[in-house]
């Protein structure tokens, strides 16, 4: 018989969408299921690449010191051209790095789609169902309304929050 997977009822969850130029991070209280942050780092594209990697684990490494992590998910990155792929995936290793104490799940887009709205929606309208269950969030774009997207689907996932479509 599987044995049942055991998460973390304290603490904080770590919810990314990670990009080059602007990451979304959206930190969720375990206890009472709320963000208790939401952010987004960008970065210079005129900056070389280590550089703007050195951005990101700055900004995250002073997050943690305010709010210790317990788990972290992240939306799964896609192909679609080689090089922009292959500088994205640098971005998930600072991040896979930094966090690499903490248990690390993935989600493709269209699982965290699906578990908000469905498969086949668009981010808008995944933003607009989260606004309709959350009147008094602001996001300051797109990146930290699919980092929130992220964090919600894996706290529906995991049977923590439940969710009506």
């Amino acid at each position: 018989m599987a044995k049942k997977k055991k998460f973390p009822t304290e603490g904080y969850l770590y919810a990314f969408d990670l990009s080059m130029s602007c990451t979304g991070l959206v930190i969720f209280d375990i206890t009472t299921l709320n963000p208790v942050k939401i952010m987004s780092t960008e970065t210079n594209d005129k900056l070389e690449h280590g550089e703007r990697l050195n951005v990101f684990r700055e900004e995250w490494s002073k997050v943690i010191k305010e709010y210790t992590p317990t788990e972290v998910t992240i939306e799964r990155g896609f192909s679609r051209f080689n090089t922009s792929t292959q500088v994205i995936y640098r971005v998930h290793g600072v991040c896979n790095e930094l966090f690499s104490s903490y248990p690390q799940t993935y989600y493709p887009p269209k699982s965290v789609k699906e578990a908000i709205l469905k498969g086949d929606a668009s981010k808008a309208k995944v933003r607009e169902r989260i606004e309709k269950e959350y009147p008094d969030l602001n996001f300051n774009n797109e990146d930290e309304s699919d980092a929130f997207a992220v964090g919600l689907t894996h706290l529906i996932k995991t049977k923590r929050l439940i969710w009506k479509k």
